[in-house]
């Protein structure tokens, strides 16, 4: 499940997926939503993508992993503890979260140390096992909860 997915799903093709994988997808642009479920049919994927809006509702289909890429900084514009809410009640068995290193602008301001002192302080008492990786303009956390 990719939640906030923009453009994600046009990777599928270029993604070590399992045969016979299923690829949901959810971002709150009804225009991009279309777009996507369009591009699943054409790829003959066996994919879906609907509207969502993360701060009112996740959705709550059981998946073994779910996306969820340079998008808690945003939300978390919006509501301070969407991020925290996002990753207890999303039904994955993994999720994969990432933080941008750069601004938009691309100036580097410490954002990897900040993000990652502030996401392991989200997480402080969770059971969960977190991996870190370190990308040239990401970092990302691979956030194990267990069976959904």
């Amino acid at each position: 499940m990719d939640l906030s997915c923009g453009l994600n799903p046009l990777d599928i093709p270029w993604m070590p997926l399992a045969p016979g994988f299923t690829y949901q997808a959810c971002d709150i642009y009804a225009d991009l939503v279309t777009f996507l479920n369009r591009f699943f049919v054409h790829l003959g994927a066996a994919g879906m993508a609907q509207v969502c809006d993360l701060i009112e509702q996740v959705p709550q289909e059981p998946v073994q992993l779910a996306y969820l890429l340079k998008t808690i900084p945003c939300l978390e514009q919006v509501d301070k503890q969407a991020g925290l809410r996002i990753l207890e009640t999303v039904h994955a068995e993994h999720v994969l979260v990432s933080f941008p290193a750069y601004s938009l602008g691309g100036r580097a301001r410490g954002m990897p140390e900040n993000y990652t002192r502030s996401f392991r302080e989200l997480l402080a008492g969770k059971d969960w096992q977190v991996l870190e990786f370190s990308f040239p303009t990401e970092v990302a956390f691979l956030v194990t909860k267990g069976r959904p």
